[in-house]
């Protein structure tokens, strides 16, 4: 509810400094996501992108010399895949295991769900029919629920023969998120937003490819993941007034 609100304060807003609402619209989003690591971490684990998907709803208000303001809301998903770097290995005992044996790979695969309200300001290019821009903004980003995580480990242990085998363990886990001191990670994020894209104008709208990326400011636990997000988005703006 608290998101709604600001998402609502911020239209209002813009609507008192006299910026006239041109349309409103939906954009679908591919999300590909990862985590920024602290250097401690980066020299333990690989970071790679984790797909997934997002919607958002928009309003777009007319600043005046082909400026925009664009206030949005949306759910997006994040998160990133997480492997161990080859050199690196945990004695069994640290995860659980009978002395001897030994966790040599360890993979992690984690999707985080956000409630997003990305302020954007654009600056449009071109005329007739195609247009092109460039956007910059912010994004305030807010969990919904507990994110999910998927820990697969490579085993390495000793077989009755003498031998070493190996074996594959999956199990799940839940992230808890939240403000408390014993959540996993916070329930807040903060990013800057860069973006840009291409719009072709229909009679009644207008129908946009856009790229955007996503800086997370903020540390996702204590100190060591930031979310990165590249979107891959196309919206259509239904224009009002018109």
């Amino acid at each position: 509810m608290k998101n709604l609100v600001l998402f609502l304060t911020v239209i209002t807003c813009a609507t008192q400094l006299n910026a006239q609402l041109t349309g409103i619209g939906v954009r679908p989003v591919l999300s590909l996501s990862t985590y920024k690591l602290t250097k401690d971490f980066n020299d333990i684990y690989d970071a790679n992108i984790r797909p997934g998907g997002g919607i958002s709803a928009f309003a777009e208000f007319n600043l005046g010399n082909r400026f925009t303001f664009q206030p949005e809301i949306a759910f997006m998903q994040r998160g990133g895949n997480l492997s161990s770097e080859s050199s690196v290995y945990w004695d069994g005992p640290d995860f659980g295991y009978p002395e001897g044996y030994r966790v040599i790979d360890l993979k992690q695969k984690e999707s985080l769900n956000y409630l997003d309200i990305p302020l954007m300001f654009e600056k449009n290019f071109g005329g007739g029919n195609i247009g092109a821009y460039v956007a910059v903004g912010t994004t305030f980003s807010f969990a919904v629920a507990n994110g999910k995580g998927l820990e697969e480990r490579l085993v390495e242990y000793p077989a009755s023969d003498g031998t070493i085998n190996t074996r594959i363990d999956r199990s799940e886990y839940e992230i808890e998120m939240g403000s408390g001191r014993n959540d996993d990670y916070k329930a807040y994020d903060f990013g800057l937003n860069l973006g840009t894209g291409l719009t072709v104008i229909l009679e009644r709208g207008e129908l946009s490819f856009d790229v955007r990326y996503v800086h997370g400011l903020r540390s996702v636990d204590v100190g060591s993941l930031k979310n990165r997000n590249l979107q891959i988005g196309l919206s259509y703006m239904y224009y009002i007034g018109q």
